[in-house]
Parts: C-alpha cells; structure tokens; sequence
C-alpha cells in the first residue's frame, strides 16, 4: 500500500524533479495532472492523497483552492511558487516551497504530512464479529476483550482496514513509528508476534499472514 502524491502541473522539468524524487519510493506513488482546467471536473480525491501544486502563469492558487474545496478536501497540501511570498500565511493547510527549493525539505515534508495524518484517521472498527475499539486499546467480541498496546491497536487497524491485501513493513513503520532513525524491521517484527498471540483469544476468527513485503489479514470463513 502507498500513498499517492498527485502533482499539479504543466512544468516538464519539474515534473520529471520530482518524479526522480519518488521513483524508488515504497511509500509514495506519484500521479502528473497536467492541464488541470480540463482535468479537474473528472478527478477524484480519496483519503489519504498528498496534492503537490506547481503555482505558473495559467494555474492559480485560487482556483485550486476552490478545487479542494467542492471536494471537501481538508487536508494539508503542497504548492510551489516562484515568487517569495510565503502562502502558508494565507491557508494554515498550505506547505509552501520557494523555487528553487531543496529536495530533502521536500522529502521531509512528504513525511511530516504523513505522520499529522495519524492524529485524524483512526478510528474504532467493526469486522465480522470483532470489534477494534481504538480509544479504550481493546480488541474484542460479545464475550471478551483484550488489551492492545497504542502500537499494537495501530498496526491491526492498518490491517483490517485493508480487508485482506497487503500492507509493506516501510508503511506500517512510518505510520505507527514516524520513520524515526532508531526503528527497525525486527521492532514491527516484535510486535506482529504479540499480536498473532493475542489473536489466539478469538477462535482464529482470522489471522494475521506474511506477504511479500509486509503482511496482511486473512479472515476465517463461515
């Protein structure tokens, strides 16, 4: 699973910048939208989307603006402008980069927007006959409950959200961990184990499997 980052415009250059930047990247994948008057109408927004909008002569911050609006997008977003005003002072939701800018500032916002993320998007869930209480750290059924570290309730919520496909190790670290320096593959390692044993409380109501480069939920059917 990646995050996608979905570049607004024209400039072939910097379009192919930042294409170098993500190309290897096992978090983000990119999306060019080029002529975005046309484009724009027919574009869908979902959760989790990083917008990165390149400010030029026929592309207005405005009209953006007004975009991310009518698609009720609340979240925090990129814009690139030549001139040295900073717009971030206008929108609190706005990263603003000055061109020419740095590409490990960059690369460093693209994970700041990431880890803000977690404050908004978890929340409790239903599947099957368990349910995964995120504020009280319980996993349970009608007859038991079992307490789930924050570490713990955050990885199964990544999960069961997925309904079955994979989620990659370097995804898990970064949402739960913030990619900080100091975390390595064998902590998520760790806590997967814990939480395979905890599991065991339910009747193998499902289980959690390895994929190729991460994990996934495998639900028992009826």
């Amino acid at each position: 699973m990646t995050q996608r980052v979905l570049l607004f415009s024209n400039d072939t250059i910097f379009n192919s910048i930042i294409n170098d930047l993500l190309s290897d990247s096992e978090t983000f994948c990119l999306q060019v939208v080029e002529n975005f008057q046309l484009n724009k109408d027919n574009l869908k927004l979902i959760e989790g989307d990083i917008p990165i909008f390149f400010v030029s002569n026929d592309t207005s911050l405005d009209r953006f603006q007004d975009f991310l609006s009518k698609k009720s997008f609340k979240s925090t977003f990129i814009v690139f402008n030549s001139s040295k005003e900073d717009l971030s002072k206008e929108n609190t939701k706005i990263l603003s980069f000055q061109i020419p800018f740095n590409l490990n500032q960059l690369s460093q916002a693209l994970q700041n927007i990431l880890v803000q993320k977690e404050d908004i998007e978890y929340h409790d869930i239903k599947f099957k006959k368990l349910f995964l209480n995120m504020t009280g750290k319980t996993i349970g059924d009608s007859k038991a409950n079992t307490k789930l570290t924050d570490k713990e309730s955050k990885i199964l919520w990544h999960l069961v959200k997925e309904k079955g496909l994979s989620v990659s190790q370097s995804f898990l670290l970064n949402k739960v961990w913030g990619y900080k320096d100091d975390i390595e593959t064998k902590t998520l390692t760790t806590h997967i184990y814990t939480i395979r044993k905890k599991l065991n409380n339910f009747n193998n109501s499902f289980s959690i499997e390895n994929s190729e480069d991460g994990y996934c939920v495998k639900f028992k059917s009826n």
